[in-house]
């Protein structure tokens, strides 16, 4: 519980830590890419309990870039779809790292401040552009319509004041709304008001978003982590910090996502894990964790290991022996998984842990053995 609280307010940029300009950004955001499909492909390949620590190192390694690209996207202003591919990447390898503070920043940012901003500026386009379509005089749509939607797109762009998701980002539009935000304070405090504060200046002051909007943005491609996001986000403190402990840092996540992101199948997915564990039918957590989406099954990560234990010691309490691939496939256990768990409640003083696993070890096949806790 401890680590879970440590790192909840980000440290200000160090300069020797920044990137460098935008350029520099895609640069190494590039090379960031490549290696995490290095180690992806390196990870479906390898045969081994899924949550192993064995390949945490390599990921760990990864960690100070992603939060020197956030912190120079930050210092730089820079508030468009490159920074949301940039947090979605540094989300999934935290998460993968078990460096949950620095993906608690990334969540918290994408979910309540990047995706509603963009989502923002895509109503702000598509409402200047209805505009401009209603506003041509009949049987003179081509003329007019043009400089108008033109118009009315830069009007827009500049009152949200997002800059532009691709390379040439550096545009006089993209450069005029990063030179009106360089005058606004910065914050480095990512708990605090004021972080919100900044961000959302920089995004053109839009802090809400009406229902429509909202669902007119899932469907699009660019916004399809949205949900995800939101769903790690949601399971994150009862998973982290634990179900009692974060109850009230759960019900402020949730008052703040819109009617329709609750209402996505991901969201929901993360609510019925969060109260699988916070109701201790570890076996259902185990299901709908493996049925999850990716960043929500890496959140629940956190928990699975204690999890785990906990459901042993009851099973150790309730049988007097039990097929060990039976309990394997309930609790998502590969055998030296399931070896690991009985030593560590063996090492806590669990008798019947003990037994159990004196008896485990004396098996030519444990896979095919029974766990024997009493007689």
């Amino acid at each position: 519980m401890a680590a879970a609280r440590v790192g909840r307010r980000a440290a200000p940029p160090r300069p020797t830590l920044l990137v460098g300009d935008l350029d520099a950004c895609h640069a190494a955001f590039g090379r960031l890419q490549d290696r995490v499909l290095q180690l992806s492909l390196a990870q479906q390949a390898a045969v081994a309990d899924t949550d192993s620590s064995a390949d945490a190192n390599a990921w760990r390694d990864l960690v100070p870039l992603c939060r020197a690209l956030r912190e120079t996207l930050t210092s730089l202003r820079e508030l468009s779809h490159f920074t949301r591919e940039v947090y979605e990447v540094a989300a999934d390898v935290c998460l993968r790292a078990g460096d949950y503070p620095e993906a608690l920043k990334a969540l918290q940012q994408l979910v309540h401040l990047i995706y509603p901003a963009l989502a923002a500026q895509e109503a702000a386009l598509a409402a200047a552009e209805a505009a401009a379509a209603a506003a041509a005089p009949a049987g003179r749509a081509e003329e007019p319509a043009g400089p108008r939607a033109a118009t009315a797109k830069k009007q827009s762009a500049a009152a949200v004041g997002v800059a532009s998701s691709s390379s040439s980002s550096g545009g006089s539009s993209g450069s005029r709304a990063r030179a009106a935000a360089a005058a606004l304070p910065l914050s480095w405090d990512d708990d605090s008001d004021a972080a919100e504060e900044d961000w959302a200046a920089l995004a053109g002051g839009v802090t809400a978003l009406d229902d429509a909007a909202v669902g007119a943005a899932l469907q699009q491609r660019r916004f399809q982590r949205w949900p995800e996001a939101a769903g790690a986000l949601a399971a994150y403190f009862s998973c982290v910090q634990g179900p009692r402990e974060g109850r009230l840092d759960t019900l402020a996540t949730l008052r703040r996502l819109p009617r329709p992101l609750l209402a996505t199948s991901e969201v929901q997915a993360a609510l019925a894990l969060a109260g699988s564990l916070a109701a201790g039918d570890y076996v259902q957590l185990f299901r709908l964790r493996a049925a999850a989406p990716p960043l929500v099954r890496l959140v629940a990560g956190a928990a699975a290991g204690a999890a785990r234990e906990r459901a042993l010691a009851a099973m150790a309490t309730a049988y007097r022996n039990i097929a060990a691939a039976a309990v394997c496939r309930a609790l998502a256990l590969s055998m030296h998984g399931l070896l690991a768990c009985l030593k560590a409640l063996a090492d806590r003083g669990q008798a019947a842990a003990q037994k159990a696993l004196g008896g485990l070890q004396m098996e030519e096949r444990p896979e095919a053995a029974d766990l024997v806790f009493k007689g």
